[in-house]
């Protein structure tokens, strides 16, 4: 049975893990450093962000309940909620990629592009566009686990993997309720 800790700490995947998810912080952490600087250039304007995006938000952190609740029935042993539980955490995230994109086209139809003279909103597509690639490799993960869970019988094996994913997906939770606020705080003063 693969264990997240051994006998001398942490286990060297989690751990590698971690560094990732320490650099993708620190990635973010530039972006929205740039952002604060660059908000206090002349040219700077606010823009209305469109609510779907807080919307999204709650369908995200929706989809991060559903995948804690299919690690519980993972550790239960109770492999069909787990498999239910994962087939939802797969259709919200993508139905959260869709909202990303409905978001991106009305900014689009209100003359906001990610290229032009309008800082406030390029950086607002560069930091939610880099957030949902991000979120396009959490759903593979979710997608391979979910194809496991319903062609194969999945069990104690598979919790460090298991847990892994769950790490990164829940981080992708955490990064983009920081970034949707941050960017709305933004735009209000």
């Amino acid at each position: 049975m693969a264990s997240v800790m051994t006998g001398r700490g942490v286990h060297p995947k989690e751990l590698m893990m971690w560094l990732y998810l320490a650099s993708t912080g620190m990635l973010f952490a530039g972006f929205t450093s740039a952002y604060m600087v660059q908000r206090f250039h002349e040219f700077w304007k606010t823009f209305a962000i469109p609510p779907i995006f807080w919307v999204n938000t709650g369908v995200l952190l929706l989809s991060s309940l559903a995948f804690s609740v299919g690690r519980r029935a993972f550790m239960q042993g109770d492999y069909q909620k787990f498999r239910y539980a994962l087939m939802a955490t797969l259709l919200l995230g993508v139905l959260f990629l869709l909202g990303q994109v409905v978001g991106w086209q009305l900014l689009v139809r209100e003359g906001l592009f990610l290229a032009g003279n309008h800082k406030a909103v390029s950086y607002f597509y560069v930091l939610t566009g880099l957030h949902a690639v991000h979120l396009v490799v959490g759903l593979v993960v979710m997608g391979y686990w979910t194809w496991r869970a319903l062609r194969y019988r999945v069990g104690p094996d598979q919790a460090l993997g298991l847990r892994l994913a769950g790490l990164f997906w829940h981080a992708l939770d955490v990064l983009w309720v920081y970034l949707v606020v941050f960017l709305q705080l933004n735009q209000l003063f």
